[in-house]
Order: structure tokens, then sequence, then C-alpha cells
């Protein structure tokens, strides 16, 4: 296999190359942000189950969980900015070179 010297190929590749990487990055931070929604969600019917069972007098079978929401902003806060970031700034790169190579090969 010969690596293509046309700028224009090389733009191209390297246009979609990108837009693919931030479109896996983007789509792996909404995969992280949701599954740990869904623990939360998870949590939150867990206690209010044991909650329902303290208030009707009855033996409480597992634990009542507290602080979910501070797992889901660090996952937020750390990863997703970084992801979010990373995977908006490649799919603009993707695009630009695109663009370009579609100037460059009218030129």
């Amino acid at each position: 296999m010969t690596f293509p010297c046309d700028p224009v190929v090389l733009l191209k590749i390297v246009g979609a190359l990108a837009a693919g990487l931030g479109s896996i990055l983007l789509a792996w931070r909404v995969k992280e942000i949701l599954k740990w929604v869904v623990y939360c969600l998870i949590a939150h019917e867990q206690s209010i189950e044991q909650l329902k069972k303290i208030a009707a007098n009855q033996n409480q079978t597992e634990p009542i969980v507290s602080g979910v929401t501070e797992h889901l902003i660090d996952v937020q806060s750390k990863l997703g900015i970084v992801l979010l970031i990373t995977g908006f700034a490649l799919l603009g790169i993707g695009m630009l070179c695109s663009a370009a190579s579609f100037y460059l090969g009218n030129v």
C-alpha cells in the first residue's frame, strides 16, 4: 500500500478519520453519562421503596442510598468535559479538512 501524496486525498482521509473519531468520542461520552443516570435512578427507586417500607412499619430489606448524584457530577465534570471538547474539536477539524479538500480539488 502506498501513502497518498496528493493533498486533496490526504485532506479527505484526515477529515474522515477526525470526524469518525470525534463521533466515537461523543458517543462514548453520552454512553457514560447515561450509564450513571441509570445508576442514579436505580438507587433513587431503591431508596424510595425502602422509605415506603419504613413508613408502613415494615422491615427495611435494602439500604437507603444517598450521595449518588455526586458520582454523576464527577463523571460529567472530569471525563465528560474532556470527551465533549475533544469530540467536537475532532468533528470540526474533520469538517474543515473535508471542506478544504473540495476547495483544493476545484482549484
